[in-house]
């Protein structure tokens, strides 16, 4: 939660000193908004392939993954480069900005890259503290000099790069990779991670600054606290009954198989119930607060909160149907919510229509989830052990 809490401090407290400061005539805290909602979207697409290609790595030899890191860095960050100048692109279009600011967008959410590249390190060796040490430090530069637009990333990506100085040497032995698996990876991370970020990018590219941001972002929360809820505190206990369960297939009889398949399936179904109750309880706790500051302002509060907690579940539910060994379905889904969130910002717009339309479209989806999800995680001791023997 190190990122939600720190840039939730930061940027309140800094938005008031950036008044008076811009770049190529735009407001130094536009800048910074534009490349804010367009970061998590981006990170999933540049960031997705490489823990495919870091996973075997990590697994049989973690001190080695900064030197893997290094020689794949190179690739990953070309290949970062045109859905950065895309979205650059598309900001140009829809704001009608100088050509020095949406190069600063563009230098802006490249540095943002490289930085949720860094992380990934950290992520890989399950070093929270230098994960946080990174946002720290993305805070910190915010609060210090918050006109120096330039600076937070980087100050953030040196606390990740000074600890592995000494496999950067790796970075003039890049590693080769088959262009078309990197680009199916992306494409996946694009639809998979645009369930729970894209309507961030959509709200700018639709409205500009012209919505209640501030508010829009204490909306949020409640999706993000579920969603980090299920990733920092049931998936490491998920991960390891797989592993074990993984190990079972070859070596263990059926009725130990089919023990260890209902003990997992429990803690799946623990772990998506807990973190849609955290959700949940986000919700009602951000409603509760503007009830009391802001009354007016509840129905607005309720379809937004309400909208992102749906999104996060129906991020959660497509993870877990990939994980199944579904990849298709879970894209499918992935795809028909991106497909009416872009109908719903588009056609509809506002901050509260949009959502509040999505939100109809994802409890459908959400449901059909919920019946695949069942179906596809009821017998995992026979679906993994087919799956397993025609790899053979």
């Amino acid at each position: 939660m190190s990122p939600a809490i720190l840039l939730g401090l930061s940027y309140p407290l800094a938005m008031s000193r950036m008044v008076g400061h811009a770049v190529g005539g735009v407001p130094v805290s536009s800048l910074i908004i534009s490349v804010a909602v367009g970061v998590p979207w981006l990170s999933q697409v540049t960031c997705g392939p490489v823990y495919r290609l870091m996973g075997a790595v990590a697994d049989a030899e973690p001190a080695q993954c900064p030197r893997q890191f290094a020689r794949l860095w190179p690739t990953v960050l070309a290949f970062a480069i045109p859905p950065v100048l895309l979205v650059s692109a598309l900001v140009a279009a829809t704001t009608h900005w100088s050509v020095t600011a949406i190069v600063a967008h563009s230098v802006l959410l490249l540095e943002n890259m490289i930085f949720a590249q860094s992380l990934m390190v950290a992520d890989l060796l399950r070093r929270r503290r230098r994960w946080a040490l990174g946002w720290a430090a993305y805070a910190a530069a915010v609060m210090l000099l918050p006109a120096a637009w330039y600076l937070p990333p980087l100050a953030a990506t040196l606390t990740q790069v000074v600890p592995m100085r000494s496999a950067l040497a790796e970075l003039l032995r890049p590693l080769p990779v088959r262009p078309a698996e990197y680009l199916a990876d992306m494409g996946r991370g694009l639809i998979l991670g645009g369930v729970l970020w894209a309507d961030k990018l959509l709200l700018f590219l639709t409205l500009g600054t012209q919505w209640r941001i501030a508010l829009a972002y204490l909306c949020l929360q409640p999706a993000v606290l579920g969603y980090s809820f299920y990733f920092a505190i049931a998936t490491p206990r998920v991960n390891g009954a797989f592993n074990d369960f993984h190990k079972g297939l070859e070596s263990v009889s059926i009725d130990s198989l089919h023990d260890r398949s209902r003990y997992l399936t429990r803690l799946l179904d623990r772990g998506l119930v807990r973190a849609g109750l955290v959700a949940a309880l986000g919700v009602t706790v951000v409603v509760a607060v503007v009830a009391v500051a802001d009354p007016g302002s509840v129905p607005d509060v309720l379809a937004v909160s309400t909208g992102s907690a749906l999104l996060a579940v129906l991020t959660l539910l497509a993870y877990e149907i990939d994980h199944a060994g579904d990849p298709v379905l879970a894209l499918a889904l992935s795809a028909a919510h991106l497909l009416a969130a872009l109908t719903a910002f588009t056609l509809v717009g506002g901050l509260t229509g949009s959502f509040a339309v999505t939100a109809l479209v994802d409890v459908v989806l959400i449901a059909v989830s919920l019946g695949i999800y069942r179906v596809r995680w009821s017998s995992p001791e026979y679906s993994f052990f087919w799956r397993k023997a025609l790899s053979w």
